[in-house]
């Protein structure tokens, strides 16, 4: 049990389960000289144990009060505290190849994700914690019903891989939903595409997705355009790659 009263407008839910934290920080896999980024620290579940492994560590955090604790607990001078919302924050403004981290508050996490794929550059890699639903969209293939628009558009920049599910019961107050780990890498040679127009191909055809291509993206695209483009028009939108994704956005 938490020692911590958590703020239910910051949708704080505290990882208590030891064996979890522990978990999540191997994953990084972290040297002393990385430049680890922690969203969301809270009270310092995860960076009590990274202050064992870096050497320092900068922590965006918005409740004022975790920053105070941490501030009494963290060694001095391991910690650099950024008090803000993470949509907020300049991310490329915190250095090159940084490592992110974080127990992501859910009720954003989409708007958290779109808002590090657009600082891609800077980041070397990502370690994050979801719901699960959430992490299951970002993994799903074509053809999964989990495979949508959120998925595609991270999918074209970054290497996503699920690593292991959190139960309720691991934290405090215990949500109501399962929880996910995932880790994220920047991929080395992404597709080349006008990111606007795909954002457009990509709502259109997922606003219907269980109408065919054809219907789906009638005014958009002709029969023709897509037989151009080797798509079967009788597809629906969680048929195609990404690839032919891709394709239809430079189209």
């Amino acid at each position: 049990m938490t020692l911590f009263r958590p703020k239910r407008h910051l949708s704080q839910n505290f990882l208590d389960d030891e064996s979890y934290q522990l978990r999540i920080v191997s994953a990084g896999a972290y040297e002393k000289d990385d430049k680890v980024v922690e969203v969301g620290p809270g009270y310092g579940a995860l960076t009590r144990h990274l202050s064992h492994l870096v050497s320092s560590i900068q922590l965006i955090e918005l409740d004022g009060d975790a920053i105070v604790h941490l501030q009494s607990v963290m060694p001095k001078g391991f910690a650099k505290f950024i008090q803000a919302n993470i949509l907020d924050v300049d991310l490329s403004g915190l250095g090159k190849c940084i490592r992110l981290i974080g127990n992501l508050p859910y009720h954003i996490s989409s708007p958290i994700l779109l808002h590090v794929d657009r600082h891609r550059g800077r980041i070397k890699d990502a370690i994050f914690m979801l719901q699960k639903e959430v992490v299951d969209r970002l993994v799903a293939s074509p053809g999964d019903k989990a495979y949508g628009r959120l998925g595609i558009a991270l999918q074209i920049h970054w290497d996503i891989e699920w690593l292991f599910d959190v139960p309720p019961n691991a934290f405090s107050p215990a949500p109501k939903v399962w929880s996910s780990v995932m880790s994220m890498r920047p991929r080395k040679n992404p597709p080349q595409v006008d990111e606007i127009k795909l954002g457009q191909v990509l709502t259109i055809a997922f606003s219907k997705r269980r109408k065919t291509l054809r219907n789906a993206l009638k005014g958009v695209f002709t029969e023709e355009d897509l037989l151009k483009c080797s798509i079967d028009p009788q597809a629906r939108p969680e048929n195609l790659s990404i690839e032919q994704y891709v394709q239809l956005a430079n189209f």
